[in-house]
């Protein structure tokens, strides 16, 4: 059986029996969380497919994500079938210099011979291990141009610059009206969706690698829809948090390929790389009477508001910055952020709002000068909570209820990596515990704490 691989995977329709189409389609299924969401809350679900199918019927066949090859594979196996592919991934001529060796330590350089032995796959490394370098190291052993797909300005810079340390060349970046191209070019997600499609498939066309880094934002239609048009040979994921809330995690395999380097905490902490630190247990006083989901907003309004709880919070925050250490708040709210900034600069702290409304150089600006121990306090919204290089990070304060296993995994993250004088680290966990639906999101997050940290390492303040 014929399988024309480029972005994807191209079967014809005369090679194709009913019984196997019909596989594929069950195969390749998934419930969709939106249809779901929508029932459990009581809304219309009429426009909203119950589920969600990555088989695409074409006039001459059907297309399925590059991903999905072994599950074909297993099902024209059964049904006594074996898949010849005709290859058509780009892979340009190489890079116009070699590149040096970025310096990688064992388990990174294990990372990149496994991307160097496929051409698609998954690399899962825990946040402060050095998932850019990888990426770094997968460029330079490849040596083809490659795209490096990032969803923010921080991000983007941050790849940038560690292009230009690890590999002494100048990366482009694609967004905020640049287009130029280099060997190595970091483009923006939302930039590339806004191009035609005849636009987006040229530009896709001129790379041999596309690395997606937050890999895990893979399965959203923003960034499927470039991935899956990309037809470059190699096309590797990288993240600290695979597992996904909403029961999409498949869709990482079907547009990336299975995992095929995986780093524990574990191994990272005896390595000396990672830190643990202590979570620390803080109840409020705050209360407010919940009755159904109909009542969560107005719960959440009542709580940034809450006098009591901003000043246990602030007051948390002000003694700890007060002796020495480098403190990130995060909320899930930015009206609630500048109301801790303001309550910590009126206790004399040094505090700043760190959130999608400010401009991408005062960002940069004020994480250099977190970095440089010129401000003490950074608040920050839900955009802290992925590819924030804070090595120096002791105290991380949950000033807002939360539960996602992904974003409780990346702020532990934020904490764990070493740093020459970082003596201890402390995640400080505000608890509602008056209000029994806050009470079970913090029961989720110290399952979580027990599996990364062990429960041992979590106290309760008196």
């Amino acid at each position: 059986m014929r399988a024309l691989v480029d972005s994807g995977i191209h079967l014809a329709g005369s090679d194709l029996s009913p019984k196997l189409a019909e596989r594929l389609q069950r195969a390749l299924s998934f419930q969709n969380p939106e249809y779901l969401d929508r029932l459990r809350l009581g809304l219309s679900t009429r426009a909203v497919p119950e589920r969600l199918c990555f088989v695409e019927e074409a006039v001459d066949g059907l297309r399925l994500p590059r991903g999905a090859i072994q599950t074909l594979r297993q099902l024209a196996a059964a049904a006594g079938l074996t898949i010849c592919c005709e290859d058509r991934r780009t892979r340009p001529a190489e890079l116009l210099s070699p590149l040096r060796n970025p310096p990688l330590r064992p388990y990174q350089e294990r990372a990149v011979a496994a991307m160097a032995a496929v051409t698609q796959g998954l690399v899962v490394v825990p946040c402060g291990g050095g998932k850019t370098r990888i990426g770094i190291g997968a460029v330079a052993h490849l040596a083809t141009p490659a795209l490096i797909l990032v969803h923010t300005h921080d991000l983007a810079e941050q790849w940038r610059e560690q292009v230009h340390d690890l590999l002494g060349i100048e990366a482009a970046v694609v967004g905020d009206g640049r287009t130029a191209l280099a060997p190595i070019t970091i483009a923006l997600v939302q930039t590339l969706t806004r191009f035609g499609p005849g636009q987006l498939d040229a530009f896709l066309a001129t790379f041999g690698l596309l690395l997606l880094d937050e890999a895990h934002h893979c399965p959203s239609t923003t960034f499927r829809g470039v991935v899956d048009r990309c037809p470059a040979r190699y096309r590797f994921g990288l993240t600290a948090t695979p597992e996904r809330e909403d029961g999409l995690s498949p869709l990482l395999d079907l547009f990336l390929g299975q995992p095929i380097a995986t780093v524990s905490h574990d191994e990272l902490v005896a390595a000396g790389i990672l830190k643990l630190p202590d979570v620390r247990v803080i109840e409020t006083g705050f209360a407010f009477s919940y009755e159904s989901a109909d009542d969560y907003a107005r719960l959440l309004d009542g709580l940034v508001r809450d006098e009591a709880r901003n000043e246990l919070v602030a007051g948390t925050v002000a003694a700890e910055a007060q002796a020495g250490h480098l403190c990130l708040v995060l909320s899930g709210r930015i009206d609630h952020c500048q109301s801790l900034v303001t309550r910590l600069r009126t206790r004399g702290v040094g505090a700043e709002l760190l959130t999608g409304k400010v401009k991408k150089e005062r960002r940069k600006e004020l994480l250099d000068a977190a970095r440089a121990g010129k401000v003490p306090v950074l608040v920050a919204t839900t955009l802290a909570d992925e590819g924030l290089d804070l090595p120096a990070l002791s105290r991380v304060f949950l000033a807002y209820p939360g539960r996602a296993r992904g974003r409780t995994l990346q702020r532990l993250g934020r904490l764990m990596r070493a740093h020459p004088g970082k003596t201890d680290a402390v995640l400080f966990d505000f608890v509602d515990a008056k209000v029994p639906v806050l009470r079970r999101h913090h029961v989720e997050r110290r399952r979580l704490y027990a599996e990364v940290l062990g429960s041992a390492r979590e106290t309760r303040a008196r």
